[in-house]
């Protein structure tokens, strides 16, 4: 028999099991085992297993072949009826798909919250990815090229106060350095896109620009992947500008109905067209 630690006693609701069970993806990187979420959530094994399976059967989840689940798309859709932050994605989607199809990369709409980056949404040609930069994951901000474009224009007190803090390294390419960083939201400011290449992976690199708010703050941003040595991100550059350039008139223009594009999009992945 499976020992049970006291939180995981019957003073703990249904509801309060469920939701320890959705929170552990938070914690645990966004792709878990079993084993892993019953850790994270502090549920017995045999919990673990009943509430998952019941929320999979839901929609709620999605489990890959190596038996690691993940929180599908239904939260995203849910959250994006009621969120400032995720609306905007109903909004930026058709652009979105534009810039997906014209330069047949991999597209990101990102957020910034606090330190880091969110992902919004995240056009790709394999829809099953679970590295960092799907949907819902995070970076932070320096790493990513959406991030320095959002710290580029981010409050000077801010911005401060998170080249003052210790950056993680991930490549050798990775800017830790305050003063280079510091150059560099400078260039982005007055240039309104970042090249970035091998900053988070040796042989990826990315091209990013700035989503304007119509008050003329930027807290979110479009980006597109590239693969070194086999696309030439200056190509890219006015594709990226000109799709951020489209939302942010879409954001200017306050209209909150949603495109026809982006109900046809969302129906088909739905699998409801």
């Amino acid at each position: 028999m499976e020992a049970v630690t006291p939180i995981d006693s019957n003073k703990r609701t249904a509801a309060g099991r469920v939701l320890a069970l959705l929170g552990a993806f938070a914690e645990g990187g966004g792709a878990l085992t079993l084993s892993e979420i019953s850790r994270h959530a502090r549920l017995t094994l045999t919990t673990t297993h009943r509430l998952v399976h019941e929320v999979l059967e839901w929609g709620g989840l999605e489990v890959d072949a190596h038996g690691r689940y993940r929180l599908s798309r239904k939260f995203l859709d849910l959250a994006s009826s009621s969120t400032q932050g995720l609306s905007l994605r109903e909004q930026a989607l058709p652009h979105l798909v534009e810039l997906h199809r014209s330069s047949g990369l991999t597209v990101h709409l990102a957020a910034r919250d606090d330190d880091s980056v969110v992902y919004l949404e995240a056009l790709r040609a394999h829809p099953n990815y679970t590295g960092e930069n799907r949907i819902g994951g995070r970076l932070r901000l320096h790493v990513a090229g959406t991030g320095l474009v959002m710290l580029a224009f981010a409050p000077d007190a801010f911005a401060q106060d998170y080249l003052s803090a210790p950056l993680k390294r991930y490549t050798s390419r990775t800017l830790t350095d305050p003063a280079e960083l510091c150059a560099r939201l400078t260039e982005i400011r007055k240039r309104r896109y970042v090249v970035l290449d091998g900053h988070l992976a040796p042989r990826a690199g990315s091209v990013a620009a700035p989503v304007f708010n119509p008050d003329g703050t930027v807290d979110t941003a479009v980006g597109v992947v590239f693969i070194t040595g086999q696309n030439d991100p200056g190509r890219y550059i006015d594709m990226v500008v000109m799709a951020a350039a489209r939302i942010s008139n879409t954001l200017a223009e306050r209209d909150t109905r949603l495109d026809p594009r982006t109900i046809d999009f969302n129906r088909r992945h739905a699998g409801l067209s």
